[in-house]
């Protein structure tokens, strides 16, 4: 009766043995499938995207298009993957284009999110190639023009996948290359922008009229956006001061003032290259210069009064977050022209150019002597 049993109990334990394979095979399979998120970026690693293309845009297909080879432009989420040049081929109802990159930051493409690159074949990867400047080129197929495309690009300091976002400007083709008509561009930038300002307005409104009992003249500033200023978009510059930290690292002054939309952004330059990102309004913003110094865009919060900032210094045995304050004086705007750098940079073109026009007269004065002889 035992070997009855033992024989019972050993089938039964070998049967549940086979029914388990196939099950964990099955698991094993499924975690194979799942993403590798220690190659994906986190939110927190990750600039704020800007959006590309403007509300109004309708896509434009290969079959929209004259076959041929253009140059063409494309906006970036990410102004740490700016393509510098771009050339669209166009040929039987397909587009694809060669994208040269400003930088040398990243190894590989992936057309789709971050998470799906991170889940992808080997074979689905783009690879760069070097041109005959050393600077890094990508084919990648186009779906449409005037689409944000996602592009998820894989960084080589930092071993991970971004979300980007591309998209290439129909209205940047020559006018023969496309074959349907347009929509008015600058109309659409203009009533995305009214949008925008009349939101803005409204917001500064409503914050002004929930905050002015109890809003105290030297509470540093709270927002969490760019400021709206009252000026036509453009490139300016503006006179800031910086406080905090050990007192050892300065910021140029004017920094640069760029305004998008009614907003005001403001793009700074340390006198370290040090500095690796910075936080302002719970935002971070990474360096924009591989070489030379640390230099950001970031918003700016308010005007004549401290923001407070933090820079993440590496010139330490460990990176630090240090605390700053930027002060920008909304009274000392300028044109970019009337910068100290912009008069030291003309008054060396003067020197130059007089350096040349001596040269020249001393020439002509030897040449006429020797005649004379």
């Amino acid at each position: 009766m035992r070997k009855i049993w033992r024989c019972l109990l050993g089938g039964m334990v070998v049967t549940g043995g086979l029914l388990l394979i196939p099950i964990l095979g099955y698991a094993s399979e499924e975690n194979g499938n799942e993403v590798s998120y220690d190659q994906v970026a986190t939110e927190e690693e990750q600039v704020k995207p800007q959006e590309v293309g403007v509300e109004g845009m309708t896509p434009i297909y290969a079959t929209d298009v004259a076959d041929g080879v253009y140059e063409v432009e494309v906006e970036s989420s990410s102004s740490m993957f700016r393509v510098e040049h771009a050339e669209l081929t166009v040929q039987d109802g397909e587009m694809a284009a060669v994208l040269t990159m400003g930088g040398t930051g990243y190894l590989r493409l992936y057309m789709g999110t971050k998470e799906e690159a991170a889940m992808g074949e080997i074979s689905d990867y783009i690879e760069f190639e070097e041109d005959d400047e050393g600077k890094h080129t990508y084919t990648i197929p186009v779906e449409a023009l005037d689409l944000p495309i996602d592009c998820a690009a894989f960084s080589k300091n930092r071993e991970r996948w971004y979300d980007r976002q591309i998209l290439f400007q129909a209205e940047s083709l020559p006018s023969e290359a496309v074959l349907v008509e347009l929509p008015d561009y600058e109309a659409l930038r203009r009533e995305a922008k009214e949008r925008r300002i009349e939101a803005l307005r409204a917001e500064k409104e409503e914050t002004e009229d929930k905050t002015s009992d109890t809003k105290e003249e030297s509470a540093p500033a709270t927002a969490k956006g760019p400021a709206f200023i009252e000026m036509e978009d453009g490139e300016y510059a503006i006179e800031v001061e910086l406080s905090g930290g050990s007192g050892r690292s300065t910021v140029n002054s004017p920094a640069g003032l760029i305004v998008k939309d009614g907003l005001a952004w403001a793009r700074i330059t340390w006198s370290s290259s040090n500095y690796d990102y910075m936080i302002v309004g719970n935002e971070k913003y990474l360096n924009l210069q591989e070489e030379g110094y640390s230099m950001f865009e970031i918003p700016i919060l308010a005007f004549n009064e401290p923001v407070t900032v933090i820079a993440d210094t590496t010139a330490m045995s460990t990176p630090h977050e240090v605390e700053y304050a930027l002060t920008f004086y909304g009274d000392r705007v300028m044109s970019k022209d009337e910068t100290p750098q912009a008069a030291a940079q003309k008054v060396v073109y003067m020197v130059l150019v007089i350096i040349v026009v001596c040269a020249l007269v001393s020439y002509w004065n030897k040449k006429k002597r020797n005649g004379r002889r």
